[in-house]
């Protein structure tokens, strides 16, 4: 009997401690969570459009979880999906660090084909439910207008885009070549586009700054440090000096050009004929003998005539030491092509080549078959512009402009010629003026309105390069007037966010002295320059 007793003693015992311990814990039904309205597949145009993913989460307890609530935890990330890394060695990278539930980020990626991840956590139990979709960035780099800026008080070198995805969706992407490679560079230039048919060289597309100028893929744009122009192109590299401009020289074929030709910020100039294999620049051709030390320093221009095909075989360029035009002609002497030569007067001519003034500005133009356009400043300030018709293989003198009846012309910053009329376009801080070289008389463009706080910082007509209208993938009468609209940029100094810059586009009217407003981009930064990035 004493064994039974305790027996039911611990039996008790071991109930009433069971009742004890069941109270110590919380036994609720744990949750089941769905996530709907995730897409399959987000299609994009990267660092242009956003990414967009607004789920709907429930739970099978509480119903639908809305963004504010505190219980739960939301997170987006994304890798490339057929593996490999994104930036900086990740493989993930997280989509939205403020962890909303809502997405909307800009696809700031490379042309690929990625899996993004959406995924909930209850913080109360750590369960995590998730929901994953494909993201397929497209480049925004194909075709379209390239806007090289100056970004902020550093001048850093930022290349934004006016892509045209088709002729009913034109976009701008914002700092396209900082995720393809671009090293960190400072004072945009220009943008070097030499299209052609060749297989080698293919097209060519540099971006020129004071601190090195870079090659760019022809199709992806991608780039990087070894893609110097001194490691691509040059024979012997140069010195301590970068290319700020890059010229093709035409000729009568439709395949490509006789040759391109560039300008050092210390005033050399190099000639890359493509008359055999492996073409490249070699020695500077500001001398009078090949491979001798240099004996002058020419301007960052190069004229030539833009007429299409090309029908000329030279080059003009000046001499800022000795202040008068030298001028290169293609021809079977191969040392000749690589020298620059003093151009002599002619007989009854118009002015002298050898100016005696400063170059202030040089344009190749398809007017007359291939005027070059020049504007001089005298010893007074004073300026004046000379034509020179690069047609054929001579340089001939054409126009002589002076005592012009141009309002702060001595001020202008900023010039662009006509192709199609003998119109100069002039910009003094916002304002912008058409002078017609014909009557003499300038007119104020009002249909160009600018701020107080904006002012002028480029003005172009985009000729398109292609040899022959074959070239171009889209040969419509509206297309090709795209070439003869005056382009306007322009920033507005009271923007904080170095995005300022705007990018108008005025056709021009050649009977009433006059432009009107087309359409207009924004969202840049100071624009230096825009080419158009032609496709076959």
């Amino acid at each position: 009997m004493k064994i039974n007793a305790i027996v039911l003693f611990l039996f008790v015992f071991s109930l009433c401690a069971c009742f004890d311990d069941k109270g110590n814990y919380d036994y609720r039904e744990v949750a089941e969570i769905t996530i709907e309205n995730v897409p399959e597949v987000i299609e994009v145009l990267g660092n242009s459009d956003h990414i967009v993913v607004k789920p709907k989460v429930v739970s099978s307890l509480e119903g639908e979880i809305t963004g504010d609530n505190a219980n739960f935890e939301f997170s987006y990330k994304i890798e490339i999906k057929g593996g490999g890394t994104i930036e900086s060695g990740q493989r993930w990278v997280d989509l939205n660090p403020a962890k909303t539930l809502d997405l909307d980020t800009l696809a700031a990626f490379v042309a690929n084909t990625y899996a993004g991840w959406f995924s909930v956590t209850d913080k109360r139990s750590g369960v995590q439910t998730s929901a994953t979709f494909d993201i397929k960035v497209s480049s925004p780099t194909y075709e379209g207008w390239m806007v090289l800026c100056n970004e902020g008080k550093q001048e850093r070198v930022r290349m934004d885009m006016i892509s045209v995805i088709s002729a009913e969706r034109v976009i701008p992407a914002y700092d396209v070549l900082t995720p393809l490679g671009l090293p960190e560079l400072k004072q945009a230039k220009e943008i070097g586009f030499y299209p052609n048919r060749f297989a080698n060289p293919a097209d060519v597309i540099y971006v020129m700054s004071g601190e090195g100028t870079f090659k760019i893929d022809r199709e992806t744009f991608k780039t990087d440090a070894s893609w110097n122009i001194r490691n691509i192109d040059f024979i012997i590299p140069p010195g301590d000096e970068n290319v700020i401009c890059y010229t093709p020289v035409n000729n009568a074929s439709t395949a490509g050009a006789l040759a391109c030709i560039c300008v050092t910020d210390v005033g050399n100039a190099y000639v890359q004929v493509f008359d055999a294999a492996g073409a490249a620049f070699e020695y500077p051709v500001n001398t009078s003998i090949r491979g001798s030390v240099p004996e002058f320093r020419v301007a960052p221009y190069v004229g030539v005539s833009m007429a299409r095909p090309g029908n000329g075989s030279t080059a003009l360029l000046y001499d800022v030491d000795n202040r008068q035009f030298v001028g290169w002609k293609y021809g079977y002497d191969d040392d000749a092509m690589q020298t620059l030569t003093p151009l002599p007067d002619p007989e009854n001519g118009l002015f002298s080549f050898k100016t005696g003034m400063e170059l202030v500005y040089m344009e190749s133009t398809r007017y007359s078959s291939g005027l070059v356009y020049a504007i001089f400043k005298d010893n007074a300030g004073k300026r004046c512009i000379y034509g020179i018709n690069m047609s054929g293989n001579g340089f001939v003198q054409e126009a002589k402009y002076e005592n012009l009846n141009a309002p702060d012309f001595d001020k202008a910053t900023s010039f662009a010629f006509h192709s199609q009329f003998p119109y100069m376009f002039y910009a003094v801080d916002n304002k912008v003026y058409l002078h017609n070289l014909g009557t003499n008389t300038t007119f104020p463009m009002d249909n160009v309105v600018l701020g107080d706080n904006e002012e002028v910082t480029m003005l172009k007509f985009n000729l398109y390069r292609q040899c022959s209208l074959d070239d171009l993938n889209n040969q419509s009468d509206e297309f090709m007037a795209r070439q003869y609209e005056l382009m306007v940029g322009s920033y507005n100094h009271s923007v904080l966010d170095n995005n300022g810059g705007k990018l108008g586009f005025y056709p021009v009217d050649g009977v009433n002295n006059s432009v009107t407003k087309r359409t207009e981009y924004s969202g840049f930064a100071k624009i230096k320059d825009v080419v158009y990035r032609e496709r076959r």
